[in-house]
């Protein structure tokens, strides 16, 4: 599979959804569900909400290549 080149937005908005779904975790793990809401409400607010749950349930980043195995895994 061909490298992918990122953008700088790109990169920078991996690393966005990388950190704040690691804050989620961390903070859903440690039962802080006012903070975690609060938190999510903010990710909602920059309508990155849809790509970090994603992230989280998937490991899958915004952008990126994905083998086509991946892409089929869940269909019956």
């Amino acid at each position: 599979m061909a490298e992918h080149k990122y953008t700088q937005a790109e990169y920078v908005l991996q690393k966005v959804v990388e950190n704040f779904c690691i804050l989620l975790f961390k903070l859903a793990e440690q039962r802080l569900t006012h903070i975690y809401g609060m938190g999510y409400h903010f990710c909602q607010l920059q309508n990155i909400d849809r790509l970090v749950l994603t992230y989280h349930n998937t490991g899958a980043l915004p952008v990126g290549e994905f083998s086509e195995e991946w892409l089929y895994e869940d269909e019956a």
